[in-house]
């Protein structure tokens, strides 16, 4: 198997983006630990290393484990009304924060940029709408339990962040619903 890095073109590993910043972090290579710290906040950037180093990314054929079978389509930005966590006979809407295969990585509005609440869902089997979704069916949108007294009025706070942002067409996710169907007549 072919190895997208090779001995021959990596520099010295105490140079990279990442152990220089280890190195200054304290003076002993270690991080400070503080509560919801992650090497993706003290600006590693996988781009750059890769550059410095002159390595090669590894081809997305080395991850045969990642469901590519799926294209989901889904953007990050995209706006989309799913089950609210902690109700689950609401919804609220969310903010696709990335994609990976068929798994999406989602913020409840209203967080702003905390992650702390992020969370992963799989839109073959996860209860996504479009938003317009709830209103349409009678159902109800409320916002999670943790920033529910964050704003007065979430019907203006829902149109100030609607207003302007891209949401998931309702095609993306009727597909997934056919993909159900689908794999329930498979059995």
């Amino acid at each position: 198997m072919e190895s997208g890095l090779s001995v021959s073109n990596m520099q010295d590993p105490s140079s990279s983006p990442l152990e220089k910043h280890l190195a200054s972090a304290n003076g002993n290579g270690d991080l400070e630990s503080e509560e919801g710290s992650s090497l993706e906040e003290i600006g590693f950037n996988w781009g750059e290393y890769l550059e410095e180093t002159g390595a090669s990314a590894a081809p997305h054929t080395s991850f045969k484990h990642v469901e590519i079978s799926i294209q989901s389509n889904f953007q990050p930005g995209m706006k989309l009304e799913v089950a609210n966590k902690s109700n689950p006979d609401t919804y609220w809407v969310a903010t696709i924060i990335t994609t990976c295969g068929q798994l999406l990585l989602l913020r409840y509005c209203g967080y702003g940029e905390d992650r702390r609440a992020d969370f992963w869902c799989d839109v073959v089997i996860a209860d996504l709408h479009p938003v317009g979704w709830c209103t349409q069916n009678n159902k109800v949108l409320m916002p999670p339990d943790a920033i529910k007294e964050k704003y007065t009025d979430w019907t203006e706070f829902l149109i100030r962040d609607l207003t302007g942002s891209r949401t998931a067409p309702a095609n993306l996710l009727e597909g997934v619903c056919i993909v159900i169907i689908h794999l329930m007549y498979l059995r």
